[in-house]
């Protein structure tokens, strides 16, 4: 390839448009025109290592010539293709593994359900003995099958030798910036911080769930128990389905935030069979066309959902249309996922509950600690998931590890998870070390905005001015280059989980 670099711009924004095209009609259940293989397949120059070593030996000549943008640029560049030559490794096994779950029959009360069918019911069931049955229908399944997940994990072994990395823990910090290990003990320090006040708070909840259920070690807890109590489902009768996307946009309408930023983000929220349960952002064009399908649903974990995808929409639809591409179209994700967080961490405060959800005191102050409670527990999750990840791309997929992701999940969320799960519950690239940053970064972006514009910032038009600058830059900053800027400071994971602990002990 002659020409790998600016081939690969000269097609990167219409092929970073097909991907999310492709995504956004999976979550909405629409017809395919091609899959994610065919899509890899029709752009080799995507996927390159040829491009992966030019942008290699671009950066230190941006360095010598002082063209900081241009470095950032090129480093945004390096991560992207990286994650291209992986996802093209690992289309076969991932294809594989779509076409096993679609064709997937769990015997399931007398009948037979899905593996998603089975996922998707699992939180959502009241009932204890069922949800028993269907987390271990999902866990046989996925036993079963260990060796086609296997199969897409260990290619993690095969991106590294392509590229020319000692291994693929040292790829994903070099491309990404992040240094794992010290992150890791990071992740380490939080969930000894935040064990306490976990566990006390998850007694409660899960007697609310099921009054004879207690955590581990004295219990007998699972992880679906923990899953049913993130729900809250005593509280429905405050979330309704149709009252959730109502408040957001009266709330964005009153702060000066278009909900549709004057037509950039389209809603889709039409009931559709097979529809993502959850909320998906898609962004096919920035800024000018991002995509938010919404299967409205009630409940607390429902409209922190919505709030989350719609820090995701806000952030791409406000993007500077004047940036250079790879601003513009690529990122730190630690960066647009503490935006989102930013906005789905709205449920912590009692005042935006009674103004927007219409809570009355108690109940607002209630959805509060259960809002900080669901944020503790996918804190310590993926601080137990970021340690059990990096040992599973150091030694591979194999069976011993299920052991070491039960033992670390179940130190974490203090309930017994299955082993089945081990080589499904696992984020690609490392995303966990990215989700990790992004809660540090929310930490810190609240905290300016409490100091700068006072607790009620997001009803504050100045405040509403101020991130919207920060969406503008699109792919500019970092996550330590903004935590510095507007703390003047380094990120601190530990941070998050003390602010969640002492939400929850207020």
């Amino acid at each position: 390839m002659n020409r790998p670099l600016p081939l690969l711009r000269e097609n990167l924004d219409d092929f970073l448009a097909a991907l999310a095209t492709h995504a956004w009609r999976g979550a909405a259940s629409l017809p395919q025109e091609l899959s994610l293989r065919e899509l890899l397949e029709d752009s080799p120059e995507i996927a390159s290592p040829e491009a992966f070593a030019a942008a290699t030996e671009a950066v230190p000549k941006a360095q010598a010539k002082g063209d900081l943008l241009g470095v950032r640029r090129l480093r945004l560049l390096r991560d992207f293709i990286a994650t291209q030559v992986e996802e093209a490794l690992a289309a076969p096994d991932a294809e594989a593994v779509g076409q096993l779950e679609a064709r997937s029959s769990l015997p399931v009360d007398d009948g037979a359900l899905s593996l998603g069918e089975v996922l998707g019911q699992l939180p959502h069931e009241q009932n204890r003995s069922r949800r028993t049955v269907l987390e271990n229908a999902a866990g046989t399944f996925l036993w079963e099958n260990r060796g086609r997940y296997g199969a897409r994990r260990d290619t993690s072994f095969r991106v590294a030798e392509a590229l020319g990395a000692p291994s693929y823990a040292a790829l994903r910090e070099d491309v990404s910036g992040i240094a794992l290990q010290p992150l890791a003990e990071a992740a380490a320090q939080t969930l000894r911080r935040t064990e306490d006040a976990y566990r006390d708070v998850l007694a409660y909840v899960l007697r609310k769930v099921e009054p004879t259920l207690r955590p581990l070690p004295s219990g007998h807890a699972r992880r679906h128990d923990v899953q049913a109590a993130n729900q809250v489902p005593w509280m429905h009768a405050f979330f309704r389905r149709e009252d959730g996307l109502p408040g957001v946009i009266r709330w964005l309408n009153e702060w000066g935030f278009h909900p549709s930023a004057e037509g950039r983000i389209r809603m889709d929220d039409e009931e559709r069979p097979g529809k993502a349960s959850r909320p998906v952002t898609a962004s096919v064009r920035v800024p000018g066309e991002v995509r938010f399908v919404l299967q409205r649903r009630a409940g607390l974990d429902a409209l922190g959902g919505l709030l989350h995808e719609y820090g995701h929409a806000l952030h791409h639809a406000h993007v500077s249309d004047k940036l250079p591409l790879e601003l513009r179209r690529l990122e730190d994700a630690s960066v647009t996922e503490a935006f989102a967080t930013l906005l789905e961490r709205l449920l912590l405060d009692e005042e935006w509950l009674k103004r927007y959800a219409r809570l009355p005191s108690t109940p607002a102050r209630d959805a509060a600690l259960m809002a900080a409670f669901q944020g503790l527990t996918v804190l310590r999750r993926h601080c137990a998931k970021l340690t059990y990840e990096l040992s599973l791309y150091a030694s591979g997929a194999s069976p011993e590890r299920a052991e070491e992701y039960v033992e670390l999940q179940r130190g974490a969320l203090f309930a017994e998870p299955h082993r089945g799960f081990f080589l499904f519950d696992v984020d690609p690239q490392l995303y966990t070390a990215r989700y990790l940053r992004a809660w540090a970064l929310e930490t810190r972006l609240t905290a300016h905005l409490t100091a700068r514009f006072n607790e009620d910032w997001w009803r504050n038009p100045s405040a509403r001015q101020w991130l919207q600058g920060l969406f503008a830059r699109g792919g500019t900053d970092d996550a330590e280059t903004l935590a510095r800027e507007i703390s003047g400071k380094e990120l601190t994971l530990p941070e998050a989980g003390d602010r969640l602990v002492a939400l929850i002990n207020r």
